[in-house]
């Protein structure tokens, strides 16, 4: 198990520079969504957060103390599949490298610490596509109040359910989601976005806004509010990038993918906060790659067409040569190929000329005997 642990922690990090979904206020990256039947997608990639000051619960923002600072590096791989037309389903890691600095004291924590699988379907395609979204999240690095690292997620499990409406086929797309997303032992959060850009063949600029508000109080509201901000202030620098109560943001963010061809995009972001309440305040960017594949699927035998051959393209000869009167039709609408093995086999044809019968043969000697009496006749007649 400690080799297990060893090997977790340290190729994590570089195994997990890869995907398409972040922590907490988990929406970066241009959000349309592509559905080409049993294709496998795979997204990966990071994201950068910096911040030294936060939104407090009444909405101003308040530097960290003295030269505190806190960053967060998440990095991620997501695998999608589209089995079905208008139908993916997706799974998730994340890893997450958290540095917080006081003045006196800094602390690092980089872990494994959630895994998600997900699903998305087109329930309406027209002049904007309808797409409910799914995704489950379980921490594997839950928060302890006794905890002397960094906090670098949740550290509880989530569920986000979102319904999505985009724009995806001209040169200029727009998309907008909202939904619910559910946090076990925190506040239910409302998570939002709409944003648009112009694209060009596999390329896209745009701008987005996007954000969360609490509309479900956290359990520990008025009750455990002190513990949490004395863990928060000990461990992250005081930055309320987790673990706190009731927590609101809206950010500016503007994207920008770079399509090298369908099967191979980059994609990248930079955002902004705007506003907020007990959360932090900061910047950050992210770049993801994401590949596309065709899978066997799609060019398997079963679907590939079946190409005839034209019946005219060669026509039946007939069998015998010597009567050049004789022609097969093929132009009348009969497949061909339900002769062809007969053709093969059959009879040469009869021959022309008839087989005298025995009434033939006895007219013939009826009308040689007529001439032979005929004859002996007239020399009778001579030597008279």
């Amino acid at each position: 198990m400690n080799h297990m642990s060893y090997v977790l922690k340290h190729l994590a990090l570089p195994i997990g520079v890869l995907a398409i979904f972040i922590s907490q206020n988990g929406y970066s990256f241009n959000k349309l969504k592509t559905y080409e039947a049993r294709t496998f997608e795979l997204s990966g990639g990071a994201t950068y957060f910096e911040t030294t000051s936060n939104f407090n619960n009444n909405g101003s923002k308040v530097n960290l103390l003295g030269s505190n600072k806190y960053t967060l590096l998440d990095t991620f791989l997501e695998a999608r599949y589209v089995f079905k037309e208008h139908w993916s389903v997706r799974g998730q890691a994340y890893i997450s490298n958290a540095e917080s600095r006081n003045t006196d004291f800094n602390r690092v924590n980089s872990t494994l610490n959630g895994l998600a699988v997900g699903g998305d379907w087109m329930v309406y395609r027209g002049f904007m596509d309808i797409i409910p979204e799914f995704n489950v999240r379980y921490s594997l690095d839950p928060i302890s109040n006794s905890q002397d690292s960094a906090i670098n997620n949740e550290g509880v499990l989530e569920v986000l359910a979102m319904l999505k409406a985009q724009n995806n086929y001209s040169w200029f797309s727009y998309y907008a989601g909202g939904g619910y997303h559910f946090r076990s032992e925190r506040s239910g959060t409302l998570p939002w976005y709409f944003g648009g850009g112009m694209q060009w063949k596999h390329s896209f600029l745009g701008l987005e806004l996007n954000g969360f508000q609490s509309i479900v109080d956290d359990g520990d509201k008025g009750t455990a509010e002190s513990r949490r901000n004395t863990l928060i202030q000990r461990v992250n620098a005081g930055s309320y990038r987790f673990y706190t109560v009731n927590p609101s943001h809206i950010q500016a963010q503007v994207n920008l993918d770079i399509g090298f061809s369908s099967g191979f995009i980059l994609k990248s972001f930079v955002a902004s906060s705007i506003s907020g309440q007990s959360y932090a305040n900061g910047m950050t960017i992210g770049l993801m790659v994401n590949l596309l594949f065709d899978t066997f699927s799609n060019s398997s035998p079963k679907s590939a067409p079946v190409v005839s051959k034209p019946v005219d393209s060669k026509p039946i000869e007939p069998t015998s040569k010597k009567d050049d009167a004789y022609q097969i039709q093929t132009q009348d609408g009969v497949d061909q190929k339900l002769f062809e093995r007969e053709a093969e086999v059959a009879p040469p044809p009869k021959k022309v000329h008839k087989i005298p019968t025995e009434d033939d043969l006895q007219d013939q000697l009826d009308q040689a005997e007529m001439s032979i009496k005929l004859k002996a006749k007239k020399k009778k007649k001579k030597n008279r």
